[in-house]
């Protein structure tokens, strides 16, 4: 398959020799991971929510990068990034393994077969999202869980849209919707928490939202904006006039005084700019009526 493995021989992916061990049930596993090079990813355009958009591959077809950045213990099913998946309390490893079967039974409502022994699929790849937005709640403050958990709800979405092309009559479109208003909600929180100090995002290396661009915190404040214009309004809502002018200030802060630097890529200001007009378009539509 390209989504995982090999395709007519081409492998795109690998399993890393050192065992990975389970803080929470104690199973050892190989982590999966993507091959680079050899023109497996041909990169296209980058969409107004930063998704890099890629060409399938002659050489292996089609490949989707997403399904592999989330470790995920295939017997208790508990998952994290690479880098928080050690980071387990004892009081959370506990409450985390007395979730097992939850966690199972939740994934089968969506995906009735998930094997994380096998190489990844596009099924495999989304559902490890929706395991790590269950797993996060019960990581410490200083992981910034309520980034992480909108992080993995944005590519959850986008791997259901995926999914919903590939696969249609499956109602993964309504699912996709389901999850970029999770992930509006988080993004929002997470703008919220960073200002008020209840969780550090200074200890997020890379914000993504995709994998091969770093768009810093200013990407996330124009995500924020960008997905709850989006997805997370409501236009019978009284307080909605306010709600705009709101996501107008903190879109504001992206942009700024207008000057692209290399924390501040031109892409990010012409999005914001653009975001920016949008919602006063919305609010001058809103006076005539």
């Amino acid at each position: 398959m390209a989504e995982g493995g090999k395709d007519g021989g081409k492998k795109v992916s690998f399993y890393q020799k050192k065992e990975t061990i389970c803080p929470v049930c104690g199973s050892s596993f190989h982590r999966e991971e993507m091959l680079s090079g050899g023109g497996r990813l041909i990169a296209k355009k980058i969409t107004d929510e930063l998704r890099r958009i890629y060409e399938p591959s002659k050489k292996v077809g089609e490949i989707y990068p997403l399904i592999y950045p989330v470790s995920v213990c295939p017997e208790c099913l508990y998952a994290a990034y690479p880098g928080d998946f050690d980071k387990v309390g004892e009081k959370s490893r506990e409450l985390l393994l007395s979730l097992k079967e939850r966690r199972k039974h939740n994934i089968s409502l969506i995906f009735p077969v998930v094997d994380y022994r096998k190489p990844r699929n596009l099924i495999t790849g989304t559902a490890s999202y929706i395991l790590a937005i269950s797993c996060y709640p019960f990581h410490e403050s200083d992981l910034a869980p309520t980034f992480k958990m909108g992080l993995s709800a944005l590519r959850a979405a986008w791997l259901f849209d995926d999914l919903n092309s590939k696969y249609p009559g499956q109602n993964y479109d309504k699912i996709k919707l389901l999850f970029y208003k999770k992930a509006s909600k988080y993004y929002e929180l997470t703008v919220k928490y960073a200002q008020t100090g209840e969780e550090k995002v200074d200890s997020v290396k890379n914000f993504g939202p995709d994998l091969d661009k770093n768009y810093g915190y200013e990407g996330v404040l124009y995500l924020s904006s960008l997905l709850k214009y989006k997805y997370g309004i409501n236009e019978e809502d009284p307080e909605l006039v306010d709600k705009l002018n709101r996501l107008k200030q903190v879109i504001s802060k992206v942009f700024g005084v207008g000057k692209s630097s290399k924390a501040k890529p031109s892409l990010i200001l012409d999005l914001a700019k653009e975001l920016y007009e949008k919602i006063n378009g919305t609010l001058e539509e809103m006076e005539l009526k």
